[in-house]
């Protein structure tokens, strides 16, 4: 699959600075393969193999990157977040002219400890058939400095139907000029409340331990292992839903201990050794590689 064009934002010190990415790159470590063709207005799907839920994922991150800047006091990076986002909705809006709805986001979910009403935030994981972004250091979203208080992978709905989108990033606009951050957030949060949705439909235990294990891979990675200890646990959660499900008796042994070592490192991780990062990303790379071979074997 060719690389699409997408917007990028960048983390300098402890504030957000966004940029431009002229290209995303293919990750070589773990991949998920939940993606699936979406088809142009006319029916035929592009030789390029353009995904538009590249566009979709990173509308959604731009508009949460822009809070997460509201809350550091940074108008201007907040801004240029939107400014983004607009640009990245009318690809959306023109691509999908027909239903205006995109469906099957892969993302984490994050919750951050600042003061706010709508605590959801919501960042694409990287996924090998979309080809999301991977930076050297590890995802933006998963940074040390921005902390976590839980974080689990969901899968989202975006829907551009009506004008909700561009009336709320008006409001947050005009709010950010006038040095209203707080209610600029709030026109952000309601955006996101109102034209993102998270997937009714649940994903099987397997692809929930397999997912929440990358999404606590990104967060070690990235130096935030406070955010890899909650995808952990909820990685664990799954694996206890899969020990219970006659489905994988065979694999019953495997997962008592894929548990007892996930439970053991959620409790190493809290130490925040630097020594520890290397195993412990060796680790989840061992424990997603088995889960996706129990995948292929269902």
């Amino acid at each position: 699959m060719k690389a699409h064009v997408l917007f990028a934002t960048t983390i300098l010190s402890a504030a957000l600075v966004l940029g431009v990415s002229s290209c995303s790159q293919k990750t070589d470590t773990m991949t998920s393969n939940n993606a699936r063709t979406i088809t142009h207005p006319d029916g035929e799907n592009p030789e390029s193999g353009y995904d538009i839920r590249y566009t979709a994922a990173d509308f959604v991150e731009n508009i949460n990157y822009a809070r997460i800047a509201l809350a550091q006091n940074n108008g201007d990076l907040a801004e240029k977040s939107i400014l983004a986002a607009r640009d990245l909705m009318g690809q959306m809006k023109y691509t999908t002219i027909d239903t205006h709805v995109i469906e099957g986001i892969e993302s984490g979910r994050v919750v951050y400890s600042y003061d706010t009403d709508y605590r959801y935030h919501y960042f694409p994981i990287e996924t090998g058939a979309m080809e999301i972004k991977k930076m050297s250091h590890g995802p933006l979203w998963a940074k040390a400095d921005l902390a976590v208080t839980d974080a689990d992978v969901v899968y989202l709905t975006v829907d551009l139907s009506g004008n909700t989108a561009d009336k709320r990033l008006d409001a947050a606009e005009a709010d950010i000029k006038t040095g209203h951050f707080k209610a600029a957030d709030i026109q952000l949060a309601k955006l996101t409340d109102k034209v993102v949705s998270v997937d009714e439909i649940t994903s099987d235990s397997l692809t929930k331990a397999r997912d929440n294990i990358l999404l606590a891979h990104n967060f070690v990675v990235a130096g935030n292992y406070t955010g890899a200890r909650y995808a952990l646990k909820h990685a664990d959660a799954a694996l206890d839903e899969m020990q219970k499900d006659e489905t994988y008796e065979t694999q019953r042994a495997d997962i008592v201990k894929m548990r007892r070592e996930v439970r053991h490192l959620q409790h190493i991780i809290t130490t925040k050794d630097p020594t520890m990062a290397h195993k412990a990303i060796v680790k989840l790379d061992m424990w997603w590689a088995e889960l996706k071979e129990w995948s292929k074997s269902e």
